[in-house]
């Protein structure tokens, strides 16, 4: 383990990823996850590697090629933090997965594969608004911390979504003759590099998955991702949680084929009144108690089973209407892919995706997930997701240490009273000062120590005062 500014719990935490490097690599990543732990600025790699301490032991080139040319995924790392995130999870619960795209808004001409791509803070319902920059589809677990009162979403495995290019390149004088057949072959090869956001997210899904067989798996997306490539042909094992439409085209099941009946079989059934036709003619709502956000609040419901054939043709969905008792929000519709769930499953389990936000929010906010600049492919699909790598750390770490002996305590400021919570922030501060507390505090190597006795840093500063 190299001389790093890390607790040594934490760094025992990193252990777990030595199979996902090589040695020299592994080295690199202990240097980069201290450096972005630790860097108060904007986290460029060159602010990571000054923060790391270790510019004056290995080349400031070492901590690019780490990015751009080191062999190693991101899916072998999601997939250890996948491990270490599951023993919080209760054997007897289902694994709940938000997913969910993010922006990432970059500047300059020199930045790989970013373009423009709605924008949906800047945007309003009249107005919509696009950027520049990189678009994430980021998949997380739920993980139910009981000692903060709250669930924290953790993202695991990390696509990024490369719109479709448009136009090409114009075809020189001597090649006008197969000017079609040329333009058919670029067409050909852009859609076969192209993936649209639900066909990463179905990836994502079917991998994460995998890796626990024997678990039932729900994703919590928004409808944005509620389409037929993401509900047909899924896993046995996994179950879609999602926002319906009200306009949504509902049907019946198709009926049962008669004897000596002729043609083919029916796929769907009669027509069936659309989510909002019925939240208007229903007059008996049926009161719901339901943990939602952080709170509990009483809803009104109502539930029906339908088939949804423009998204999902061959299995029913379970369907819940949701109206405000108070009239203060609009009727929602929600559903589910999994019949044999309730209607506060369903609710409190699409709550959960709001975690997610959040995610990103202290990414963005406390570990730089827009700064890095990148200017080949390779770096750019594996630094940002760093930020998200280290905020996992952080959590699990501050975890550890709260169930333990060692209790990490967090700063309480006079000016908030009722925080009985620690936020993100305090999490990496915790982290950082305990860090500092070993680097600083402990007697140097043998090798480095002076003759001269050490003094206090506050006797010294009295001393020259």
């Amino acid at each position: 383990m190299p001389d790093v500014i890390l607790p040594d719990s934490l760094a025992v935490m990193l252990l777990a990823f030595r199979e996902c490097f090589t040695a020299p690599s592994f080295r690199n990543f202990t240097l980069i996850v201290a450096g972005w732990l630790h860097c108060l600025g904007r986290r460029t790699m060159t602010a990571v590697a000054l923060a790391s301490g270790g510019v004056g032991n290995q080349h400031i080139s070492v901590f690019h090629r780490f990015f751009s040319r080191a062999t190693w995924t991101l899916d072998s790392a999601g997939r250890v933090l996948f491990r270490l995130a599951l023993k919080w999870v209760p054997d007897d619960e289902p694994l709940y997965l938000p997913l969910d795209d993010t922006l990432a808004r970059k500047g300059g001409k020199c930045v790989a594969l970013a373009s423009i791509h709605h924008d949906p803070l800047l945007s309003t319902r009249k107005k919509p608004f696009f950027s520049f920059g990189h678009c994430w589809v980021v998949l997380s677990l739920w993980v139910p911390l009981p000692m903060f009162g709250t669930g924290f979403a953790l993202p695991v495995l990390f696509r990024l979504y490369v719109g479709r290019k448009r136009g090409g390149e114009k075809d020189a004088p001597s090649q006008r003759k197969n000017r079609t057949r040329l333009r058919r072959a670029r067409r050909a090869f852009m859609e076969a590099q192209f993936h649209t956001k639900l066909q990463l997210a179905r990836e994502m899904a079917g991998l994460l998955a995998s890796w626990a067989p024997e678990r039932q798996v729900y994703v919590v997306c928004d409808s944005a991702y509620a389409g037929r490539a993401m509900l047909e042909n899924r896993p046995a094992n996994v179950h879609i949680i999602s926002r319906l439409r009200m306009d949504a085209a509902l049907y019946a099941l198709p009926p049962t084929r008669g004897k000596g009946q002729r043609g083919r079989t029916r796929r769907r059934g009669q027509r069936l009144p659309t989510p909002k036709r019925t939240a208007a003619h229903t007059k008996r709502w049926r009161r719901l108690e339901v943990s939602l956000y952080g709170r509990h609040v009483t809803t009104l419901i109502t539930e029906r089973t339908a088939l949804w054939y423009v998204a999902l043709r061959d299995a029913s969905v379970k369907i819940v209407i949701v109206r405000d008792p108070k009239g203060h929000r609009l009727d929602e519709a929600f559903f589910c892919t999994d019949n044999r769930v309730d209607a506060a499953f369903i609710l409190e389990g699409f709550a959960r995706r709001w975690c997610l936000e959040v995610t990103f929010h202290d990414s963005k906010q406390f570990l730089g997930f827009e700064d890095p600049q990148n200017q080949t492919e390779k770096a750019v699909r594996r630094t940002a997701p760093m930020a998200c790598i280290v905020y996992d750390l952080v959590v699990l770490w501050y975890a550890e240490h709260v169930t333990g002996r060692c209790r990490p305590g967090w700063l309480s400021l006079p000016w908030y009273p009722r925080k009985t919570k620690p936020s993100f922030a305090d999490m990496l501060t915790a982290a950082r000062r305990a860090g500092w507390r070993l680097y600083v505090s402990d007697p140097s190597l043998g090798a480095r120590r002076r003759r001269k006795p050490l003094v206090h840093w506050h006797e010294a500063v009295l001393a020259t005062a």
